[in-house]
């Protein structure tokens, strides 16, 4: 047989996590099978008023749900698949009898389904989650998707390695290793450890594309061991005078870990206490997690560590959550927790991009307290993504002809870039894309590509707007806005009026005229809020009576008289009113009655 006879064609692109924090989805399409890798959620930058999180537009995926063989979570964390539950509610509108099977780890599958309770417009019965043991294969005909171990901040994560049977000669098959976050840490703790022998047998199929996470591809160093904070704790729990409560994101599990094990290793007969429903459920639902080597009975409820000395508090919540909760128990408003004399706090977990604010904010309130506070700052305790020797690494393991780096900045795919480079990826093969942009390779090389665009055109990765339509090398992109319950009704005219509101504020005017001779039949009112302050402003009320009175006077002659027109100019009239007097311009809601 010759090389690239009966080879597949494969496509390769993100519908969000290029160039911004989370949003991560990939897609590998082979001849006409769909695999789908992660589904995740980005928190809102604070000028996104009122919005909840922003999940990607999955359009592509509802028009072809039916080529989809699965879809495949690396990790249990919101930025994995907070965007699950929104998907799924969708394809369950589209064709309900086809359901898309999602293939993931035991822990993952467990925190799934525990979100989906919370969702409770999807019926779990719906859905099929498959549960996969790290260097399981799953076969879908020609293609065989297999898992390995990687060490994150989350037990049971994993990294996929798909690759494509192009018939008996092995040399003709096509491999594409997707990553998911990973370190590479050389002690051995079986929930938390990188299957770098695996990983090595890999190489041996000729890696076609290595995808490899970004998001700190700047840091010059290994990420391990900075990423630890046992040493950091065990003297605390060692010296505290009273409670030791520490706060970390729910899906930080490794951090538990690292607290539960300083606990045992200074031998303390503290007690845990969890605040945090998701932890909680964690550590007493999941029996096979080595990662929390803990007796249960250690476990006591919030109101029994009142006037204690010997416990430990471990408070969670994802997000601004956590820092929504500490904030409260600081300020003594929190109906579970308050703080005592002699209480020590660590904040376990540096803030994620988004977080730094109410990070600041709850330091502040807590320095307000009597208690002791240690804060752990991203210098001292690393998050658990790969740094610049961590991309090399995995490079020359893998051994790729390509490198494609995800999960990150555009600032940080140049540095994985750099890596991979480093560790022998040639110039040319390390790529660097944008949502939506496909990379086709068929009969083994690459055939399409926009990196030289990239070089023409530098600013692409500043313009934040969506890829408009599906073409055989841009698939429609962009962000889908989730406000409370509604997914996708607030588009950026809400959000412009939004911070219009909460820049300039708002004016309602109200008049009835007779509809007959369009003569001014009551009162005008005029309203403000975040304008000025109208009431003590008679000079300021008239003037805008005065202009509603002028526009209706102008108008009511007219044979061809119109609402709509009229409406129109004393909007225009009194903008131009108030920004001459204060400078704004405030949202105008005019309100006309014919009687």
């Amino acid at each position: 047989m010759k090389t690239g006879e009966n080879m597949a064609k494969i496509k390769v692109f993100a519908l969000g996590g290029l160039d911004e924090r989370g949003k991560n989805l990939y897609v590998v399409e082979v001849n006409d099978k769909i695999f789908v890798f992660d589904a995740g959620i980005r928190l809102p930058e604070r000028e996104i008023l009122g919005i909840d999180i922003i999940i990607p537009d999955y359009t592509y995926l509802k028009e072809n749900k039916h080529r989809i063989q699965g879809i495949f979570i690396s990790k249990p964390s919101d930025d994995a698949f907070g965007a699950l539950p929104y998907i799924l509610k969708d394809f369950n509108k589209i064709k309900p009898e086809y359901k898309v099977p999602i293939f993931t780890s035991k822990l993952t599958d467990f925190m799934i389904k525990q979100k989906l309770e919370r969702f409770r417009f999807i019926n779990q019965n719906e859905i099929i989650i498959k549960t996969i043991e790290p260097e399981q294969k799953v076969s879908f005909g020609n293609v065989v998707v297999k898992t390995f171990k990687t060490t994150t901040s989350i037990p049971g994560s994993l990294g996929f390695v798909l690759t494509v049977n192009n018939g008996e000669n092995i040399k003709l098959n096509e491999t594409i290793v997707y990553t998911g976050d990973y370190i590479f840490d050389g002690e051995h703790r079986s929930d938390f450890t990188t299957d770098i022998q695996h990983l090595a047998s890999v190489s041996k199929n000729d890696v076609l594309l290595l995808i490899s996470e970004a998001t700190c591809a700047n840091r010059k160093a290994f990420t391990a061991p900075k990423h630890k904070i046992q040493t950091i704790i065990e003297p605390v729990l060692k010296e505290a005078p009273g409670r030791v409560i520490l706060a970390c994101y729910d899906q930080d599990l490794y951090r538990v870990s690292e607290i539960l094990n300083a606990i045992k290793e200074t031998d303390s007969k503290r007690k845990i206490a969890v605040y945090g429903a998701t932890l909680y459920d964690i550590l007493l639902k999941v029996n096979d997690l080595n990662a929390f080597n803990i007796d249960k009975s250690q476990i006591i409820n919030l109101a029994q560590t009142i006037g204690t000395k010997d416990t430990v508090i471990i408070v969670t919540g994802s997000g601004e959550r956590l820092f929504t909760r500490m904030n409260k128990i600081a300020i003594g408003n929190d109906d579970y927790l308050k703080l005592e004399s002699q209480d020590t706090i660590i904040l376990a977990t540096p803030p994620i991009p988004g977080n730094e604010l109410a990070h600041a904010a709850l330091l502040d309130d807590l320095a307000r307290t009597d208690v002791k506070v240690i804060n752990i700052s991203e210098k001292q305790a690393w998050s658990l993504n790969a740094s610049y020797e961590d991309i090399k690494l995995m490079v020359n393991i893998i051994e790729p002809k390509y490198f494609l780096p995800v999960k990150g900045l555009y600032k940080d795919f140049v540095a994985a870039q750099a890596a991979a480079i480093d560790a022998g990826v040639l110039h040319n093969n390390a790529l660097i894309h944008d949502n939506g942009e496909v990379i086709t390779f068929e009969n083994g090389k690459l055939i399409d590509n926009f990196v030289k665009q990239y070089v023409a055109r530098p600013s692409r990765f500043n313009d934040k707007n969506a890829t408009n339509k599906t073409t055989d090398n841009l698939i429609k992109t962009g962000d889908v806005y989730v406000d409370g319950i509604g997914v996708g009704d607030i588009g950026s005219i809400v959000i412009s009026e939004r911070k219009q509101l909460q820049r300039d504020g708002i004016l309602i005017t109200g008049v009835t005229i007779n509809r007959k001779t369009k003569e001014i039949v009551s009162l005008i009112d005029a309203q403000m809020r975040g304008v000025v302050y109208l009431t003590n402003n008679e000079e300021m009320l008239k003037k805008l009576q005065n202009i509603i009175i002028n526009v209706i006077e102008k108008y009511k002659t007219n044979t061809a008289f119109s609402l709509s027109e009229v409406k129109t100019k004393m909007k225009n009239d009194l903008q131009d009113y108030i920004k001459k007097e204060t400078g704004k311009l405030p949202m105008i809601l005019t309100v006309v009655n014919e009687i």
